[in-house]
């Protein structure tokens, strides 16, 4: 099997952005949202949200699952983009095919 080009390796220095966490708000029926900030160059770009709900392991294992759980929505994210660039590479490589005989819209995985 011939070996492929692995692009998705975490790696340091490739931009600007990060992430970190930014808030908990206790939730009225138990648990709590934590609240990440992505930015870039120290500039809000975006949040990420999750509900984690506790299990009896105190507040330190519930930032541990919060954590969990945005590396995960965010691998999530990479895998999607990954395949939507890959359809796009495919038709761009596609011989006489122009870009209206690819995909017309951004596709959602």
């Amino acid at each position: 099997m011939p070996e492929i080009e692995d692009r998705l390796k975490p790696r340091d220095g490739l931009n600007n952005h990060s992430i970190a966490f930014a808030r908990m708000t206790p939730q009225a029926r138990g648990g709590a949202e934590f609240v990440f900030n992505i930015t870039d160059s120290m500039q809000p770009v975006s949040e990420l949200a999750v509900i984690i709900l506790p299990r009896g392991q105190g507040l330190d294992q519930m930032m541990v699952e919060a954590h969990d759980a945005i590396i995960d929505i965010l691998r999530q994210l990479i895998f999607r983009a990954d395949k939507s660039r890959a359809n796009y590479e495919k038709f761009t490589r596609a011989a006489g095919s122009g870009r209206d005989e690819g995909l017309n819209e951004v596709e959602f995985l």
